[in-house]
């Protein structure tokens, strides 16, 4: 995708959409999560605050295990200016079927969770690499994440550890090895054929050395 974090912090952030089929079924839980927190709270946007919220929501995922979200979940909310506890709606009609979008610092989140994937060389966008985007540049959910003591860092080691010890719930079909195939294939082969290039040039003005030497 071409994703650089000056890029990303300059607005050039791919389409949620086009990533879809990249993300973990915990990961689209917590999207959908936000989307809802937003939507009860009679916005038409979805927030970084409410990203972290939708994190906070599912147990067992791994940023859940590794952010103990759900343990400061009503700290968390705090922190990052949300009420104590989400709007209620009747039904699912009014504000909570309202159509949401993604405002600037979400998308921001996002594109940087896929920079954290590829950082891991996972194909799949899992729930704590959405919560590491967040953790990627100044905003609520940053600021709340921290105050628990928990930083980018410390983040991803406890997310290396975690799949260690946990294995992933999605399991590599033939679209994701495809993507792999491509991924690599895109990142090697140019500079294989460069090498070979340079190779060939040398061996030849190196035969052109030999020839009055084989005279």
């Amino acid at each position: 995708m071409g994703l650089t974090e000056t890029g990303i912090l300059n607005g050039k952030i791919a389409s949620n959409q086009t990533l879809f089929e990249r993300y973990t079924e915990a990961t689209k839980r917590a999207l959908h999560y936000a989307s809802r927190e937003a939507r009860r709270r009679g916005d038409s946007t979805v927030t970084v605050s409410d990203l972290l919220a939708g994190l906070s929501v599912d147990d067992e995922t791994r940023a859940e295990r590794v952010g103990s979200l759900k343990t400061n979940a009503a700290y968390l909310r705090w922190l990052s200016g949300l009420p104590a506890l989400p709007a209620l709606c009747h039904g699912e009609d009014a504000e909570c079927i309202q159509p949401v979008e993604f405002d600037l610092e979400s998308k921001r989140a996002t594109a940087f969770a896929v920079m954290e994937a590829d950082r891991d060389r996972e194909y799949w966008i899992d729930s704590d690499h959405l919560l590491r985007g967040l953790l990627r540049f100044p905003n609520w959910a940053h600021f709340a994440v921290l105050k628990t003591e928990i930083n980018l860092a410390s983040m991803r080691l406890a997310s290396r550890v975690d799949r260690e010890e946990h294995l992933p719930e999605e399991t590599p079909n033939l679209k994701v090895v495809k993507y792999l195939l491509r991924k690599h294939f895109t990142l090697w082969v140019p500079p294989i054929v460069s090498l070979a290039c340079y190779l060939y040039i040398l061996i030849q003005g190196f035969g052109l050395q030999l020839a009055p030497l084989a005279k």
